[in-house]
């Protein structure tokens, strides 16, 4: 059971480690609880990146506002980092980290 622990625990992470997640879901014999974890934090690492492409497409059609990709970026990083950390923590206990909005599609998926 003690050998266990740390692969569930590394999988957690990885989980949600931006596009790493994929590999949990790759795995053959991964639980519903890992899969849904790989399929919110890929959601979420989505988001982030529909974020940037936002701000981004922003300051090229408005170039007086480009200083705005700065500041969107920064706050949606910092953000992310927030919310990643919470869902890894929750998924260490076994729990679900819900973002609104996000979360409701990973158990569409």
């Amino acid at each position: 059971m003690s050998s266990e622990r740390p692969v569930v625990s590394w999988l957690v992470i990885l989980c949600y480690a931006g596009p790493l997640g994929f590999i949990p879901l790759l795995l053959p014999r991964s639980d519903r609880a890992i899969r849904w974890h790989a399929k919110n934090g890929l959601l979420l690492f989505a988001a982030l990146v529909l974020v940037g492409a936002a701000a981004t497409l922003v300051g090229v059609v408005v170039p007086s506002l480009s200083c705005l990709y700065g500041i969107a970026m920064g706050v949606a990083v910092v953000l992310y980092v927030v919310i990643v950390a919470l869902a890894v923590v929750k998924a260490l206990e076994g729990q679900r980290l819900y973002v609104a909005g996000i979360s409701r599609y990973a158990d569409r998926f």
